[in-house]
């Protein structure tokens, strides 16, 4: 129960989920859609930079149960408050099995891999390093990631429930109404009102809960300001950092 998290079986997790749905023709349609796009990303990138893009690695080549969509990277970001950023943000050495795992790579795709982008904890891509879980990912050519190799310790049992208020707007909203609700309901009735005659489920139980949940608001938003903290959702393929 309390093992913690790997991010490679959560990933595969996700993706498992779809692979359950009876929409088969859906995803596969998504997936044409998917490819055609990135293909034009692809073209407008060199447009817009004037650079050629390096020749990336067909899926054809690569051991499909390694491979994943941005947006199940998404998603295990968000839900673990994890960064995916280009590989040239990592600041420290990559792990001399990832390399070998390239090298065989280049052996069977036939081609030198360049592209790579990294998902971990903010604390991997800063200054000191907490020696957290993290994946190496090459780009494919389908607009996808190949996972290369993951290192360093699991992520904390807790992590979920960690990064669950900072994943959107609304969960954060909802931690904080859910505190200014347990709170309420853990007072006596003597402590919210002078009102002797007044039972435990009266009107000014449900005022405190306004009161308290105002309260909470303005403290919570006092901190994510003064702290400069973000949500996961906004900032998980961003260079700004976040604990």
């Amino acid at each position: 129960m309390f093992d913690g998290f790997d991010i490679e079986k959560e990933l595969k997790r996700e993706r498992d989920k779809k692979k359950k749905t009876p929409d088969a023709l859906i995803h596969a349609v998504d997936s044409i859609l998917e490819e055609s796009a990135f293909k034009e990303q692809a073209i407008l990138h060199t447009i817009r930079h004037n650079e050629p893009l390096p020749e990336l690695p067909d899926e054809k080549h690569l051991d499909a149960d390694m491979i994943f969509s941005e947006k199940e990277i998404k998603t295990q970001c968000i839900a673990l408050r994890l960064k995916f950023l280009d590989s040239r943000h990592y600041k420290f050495d990559i792990p001399y099995e990832a390399i070998l795992k390239i090298k065989h790579l280049n052996e069977v795709c036939g081609m030198d891999l360049c592209k790579f982008s990294i998902l971990a904890p903010a604390s991997e891509f800063g200054r000191d390093k907490k020696d957290n879980h993290s994946v190496l990912f090459a780009w494919t050519a389908q607009g996808h990631y190949y996972l290369v190799h993951a290192w360093g310790h699991k992520l904390k049992w807790h992590q979920k429930l960690r990064a669950f208020p900072l994943r959107n707007f609304e969960t954060l909203f909802l931690t904080v109404s859910s505190i200014a609700f347990i709170t309420t309901m853990s007072l006596p009735t003597r402590l919210i009102t002078l009102d002797h005659e007044a039972t435990y489920w009266c009107g000014y139980r449900i005022a405190t809960f306004f009161h308290l949940l105002i309260f909470y608001s303005g403290v919570t938003a006092y901190l994510l300001v003064g702290f400069n903290r973000s949500f996961s959702g906004s900032v998980w393929k961003t260079e700004k950092e976040y604990d």
